[in-house]
């Protein structure tokens, strides 16, 4: 017998697991204002936006996304958020171009549908509405070995969402 053979035989098989049965929910109390807060987004009302960004911008599409460089910044529409974890559904036709909230400086997103969890998140997700899509959740955030943390490292320095809801 060789020594993978002697390995192998020792291995016990799992014991049958039992399958949960079908998803029973969870709860639908989640908050999308304080979990966009946990993950280092700012909420705000209208009124605010336009103390806090004056110059804001929207941007016209375009197939140059380095033409966004230079962008303070970007406000642009979400397609929902997702109150269990802060997160906002972005679709390719409310972007100028597809490295548009990763290049500018500060994202500002208007939300007006809330779903309660990611399940129901992905049941929007089957009415397609896009080529292109991603779920964005605060604003970029890196951290290394040392527990460094680097804020717009890899996206914007700060996220704002107005709830229109």
């Amino acid at each position: 017998m060789s020594a993978r053979d002697q390995i192998l035989g020792k291995i016990k098989p799992l014991a049958e697991v039992k399958h949960p049965g079908a998803f029973q929910g969870s709860s639908k109390d989640f908050d999308f204002k304080a979990s966009l807060e946990v993950v280092g987004a700012r909420v705000v009302s209208p009124e605010e936006l336009e103390h806090i960004f004056p110059n804001r911008q929207r941007f016209e599409k375009t197939h140059e996304g380095l033409s966004l460089a230079d962008v303070e910044v970007l406000e642009i529409d979400g397609e929902f958020g997702v109150a269990e974890n802060g997160a906002i559904w972005l679709t390719e036709e409310a972007l100028p171009h597809r490295v548009a909230p990763f290049i500018c400086q500060h994202l500002v997103i208007h939300v007006q549908k809330i779903v309660p969890h990611m399940h129901a998140a992905y049941e929007e997700l089957k009415k397609p509405s896009s080529s292109f899509g991603l779920f964005l959740a605060g604003p970029s955030k890196t951290a290394d070995i040392e527990q460094s943390l680097v804020i717009g490292a890899h996206g914007a320095r700060s996220l704002t969402v107005v709830i229109h809801a």
